[in-house]
């Protein structure tokens, strides 16, 4: 595999939940012969802000490698090669994980950035409404605005899109499975979805842990 896989970690709430997610990763990465570049970066508090701080770190990133990049959440299982993202050639700008072959079921992790002036654009643009988030006190995260982008830009960026197997939920993992995405238990993260209104029942739902 070529691709270079990113990632960062940064603990929050006295727990080692991401840093031990990291090691794990980095792990499965080195096992499955997958290029990487795994760093811990400076939290800045909160699940919110740290997740609001992903546009602009693979932005800084991309624009350092000079070169596609995947960027994969910390807390997500590798299962198998990700060889399929070397298949895209120069004029993509963006590969999502979908899970059901249409931009409204796209996840927020993998994503594909390709070398490109449009997917710095895009990155620039994703960066411009975590700003916002935040002059405006909103309690949502980066992938709200993502995938509103992901629908505008699709207009004009060349955007792919790889099946549900690199985005299963947890507790639902198969012999099929690529990637087991991550989702994190942190209490930031639920107090940030219970001011958003999310009955307790979903938060749990949304909020596994580290469980398969």
């Amino acid at each position: 595999m070529n691709t270079l896989l990113i990632s960062f970690y940064s603990d929050i709430e006295g727990r080692t939940y991401y840093s031990d997610n990291a090691k794990r990763l980095i792990g499965e990465c080195e096992s499955l012969g997958i290029p990487h570049d795994i760093r811990e970066k400076e939290t800045l508090g909160t699940y919110q802000l740290n997740c609001l701080s992903k546009p602009q770190y693979i932005l800084d990133r991309l624009n350092e490698l000079n070169r596609p990049i995947i960027w994969m959440d910390i807390d997500s299982k590798i299962h198998k090669p990700l060889i399929i993202f070397d298949q895209f050639d120069e004029s993509v700008d963006l590969v999502i994980a979908t899970a059901n072959g249409q931009l409204s079921g796209m996840k927020a992790s993998p994503l594909y950035f390709g070398n490109t002036e449009m997917a710095r654009e895009f990155l620039s643009a994703w960066i411009d409404t975590t700003k916002k988030i935040l002059e405006n006190n909103d309690g949502v995260f980066d992938h709200e605005p993502l995938f509103g982008l992901v629908a505008d830009y699709s207009k004009k960026m060349n955007v792919k899109a790889v099946g549900p197997e690199y985005c299963i939920w947890p507790r639902h993992t198969n012999e099929n499975t690529y990637v087991t995405m991550g989702l994190a238990d942190a209490e930031s993260k639920k107090e940030s979805l219970r001011k958003l209104g999310m009955a307790e029942d979903l938060i749990e739902w949304q909020s596994p842990g580290d469980v398969q």
